[in-house]
């Protein structure tokens, strides 16, 4: 898929961060009430393979913005947590202003 046929939010993604998934990932964190994101269910929810996911979530992971929690039996879903900081309350304003832009495209 060429630049111009992703959505607005993926195409934003790749110009500001090399990934066209990563703003995805960085949206579902910073808004999750909790704090905590699955990329299975992440994945499912934005209709794509939880793999586009694990280069930003590995970035995520090298920065010490995310840890990723333990398993908790029965549950074998992998879970990750952001890490609490101002980065996350900037990432939730920095988010919910790119909703609003029209990425162009030339």
């Amino acid at each position: 898929m060429s630049l111009a046929e992703c959505p607005p939010g993926r195409r934003a993604s790749m110009l500001l961060f090399g990934n066209r998934h990563k703003l995805e990932l960085l949206t579902a964190l910073a808004h999750a009430s909790d704090g905590r994101v699955n990329l299975s269910e992440l994945a499912a929810e934005q209709q794509v393979a939880p793999s586009v996911y694990y280069p930003p979530i590995r970035d995520l992971l090298q920065a010490g913005l995310v840890e990723m929690l333990p398993r908790t039996l029965p549950d074998r879903r992998r879970w990750y947590r952001r890490v609490e900081g101002k980065v996350w309350k900037s990432m939730r304003s920095f988010t919910a202003e790119l909703a609003t832009i029209e990425v162009k495209v030339s």
